[in-house]
């Protein structure tokens, strides 16, 4: 049976109650993340374009941690604060997955951390 491996890195932003990453089985499970300094923690606010830079720079560090990377993943949920900013998320998210991109679900979720307009999770293959 495998092994459940919690994934951490200083790259990316500190956990709160729960794991950056947990790898299992040949998989790599992300936790959400939102727009936060890898070296303090603190929110970063900014547009959306910016946000999501940062969070899928955070996810990369976290990937890559797992021995993965964005190239292997499989599936992404993005929670945005309003649906209107997807057309802005996708611009910066077409720079990290140019080809043969990963199943995804973009939606409107109210209430995300800190008032911050974007959160991703993802799941990805790892070696």
């Amino acid at each position: 049976m495998p092994k459940i491996e919690t994934i951490y890195t200083p790259l990316a932003p500190p956990p709160g109650p729960y794991a950056q990453a947990i790898k299992y089985g040949g998989l790599v499970f992300a936790s959400g993340q939102t727009p936060e300094d890898p070296a303090t923690g603190e929110p970063v606010r900014g547009t959306v374009a910016e946000q999501t830079r940062l969070v899928l720079h955070n996810l990369k560090a976290i990937l890559e941690a797992a021995d993965s990377g964005l190239d292997k993943v499989l599936k992404v949920t993005i929670f945005l604060s309003d649906i209107k900013h997807k057309p802005e998320m996708n611009a910066v998210y077409k720079e990290f997955f140019p080809t043969n991109p990963p199943a995804r679900i973009a939606l409107a979720a109210a209430g995300l951390d800190d008032g911050l307009d974007v959160e991703i999770e993802l799941i990805a293959a790892a070696d």
